[in-house]
């Protein structure tokens, strides 16, 4: 089976990340993963990116964690491939299919309210994932779902409990939606990995989607071995 990350976090672009490109890659490499998708915090999110740069110098900004892990992966043999985590009050989703040359050409996306987002992705081919639906913090005032707005639900986020997991498990069930697995890994220390895998290879982003959207592949959960 390939193993594919579909949820994690750099230091150059999400501010709680403490992961750089090479102990990222490295850490996925002795994992046994084939490829993973850097979903680093949006601009609306817990993000590092200057908020006062022109839309286009915070798009520069914001993908660079992206494109160092992207260099590194190239030379150590590991597929990286582009998404981020977009977030409204604690409520995240994971935009999967949209580049660097989308989000400079649509510099009105921040003014969008939550629907209107997933639903202008969506009309451009992103896929949408709600990520962690049924996380509870300090910080998030009421759990928001909105299983007919997007395409899939994180069914197995390894930051959180079974009980999390389980309930994001149900709803997928009774909306006919998408599952897949992330780590939303922040640290090297995290003791439990997730992503999804598939009987074979993906060469590119497009196809990791189109291997999700077809039910190619199943979400796993795994021990971090890397753990120092």
């Amino acid at each position: 089976m390939y193993r594919y990350e579909m949820h994690c976090h750099t230091k150059y672009t999400s501010a709680c990340s403490r992961l750089d490109a090479k102990t990222l890659v490295c850490m996925y490499k002795d994992n046994g993963y084939d490829g993973i998708v850097v979903t680093d915090h949006f601009l609306n999110g817990n993000t590092t990116v200057e908020r006062t740069l022109p839309w286009e110098e915070q798009i520069e900004s914001f993908c660079r964690g992206y494109e160092r892990v992207k260099k590194e992966g190239d030379a150590t043999g590991l597929k990286v491939f582009f998404g981020f985590e977009y977030s409204y009050l604690g409520t995240d989703f994971l935009t999967y299919g949209l580049d660097k040359t989308w989000l400079k050409a649509h510099p009105h996306l921040l003014k969008l309210s939550v629907r209107e987002y997933l639903k202008f992705t969506a009309e451009s081919g992103a896929l949408n994932v709600q990520a962690h639906p049924f996380r509870e913090a300090d910080y998030i005032d009421h759990i928001r779902l909105f299983p007919s707005c997007v395409e899939g639900l994180e069914t197995c986020n390894a930051c959180r409990d079974d009980r999390c997991n389980r309930l994001a498990d149900n709803l997928a069930n009774e909306y006919g939606l998408l599952k897949i697995g992330g780590s939303d890994c922040h640290r090297e220390s995290q003791p439990i990995l997730s992503g999804v895998e598939a009987e074979r290879p993906v060469e590119n982003l497009a196809q990791l989607i189109a291997a999700i959207r077809s039910g190619q592949t199943s979400v796993f959960e795994t021990q971090n071995n890397f753990i120092r």
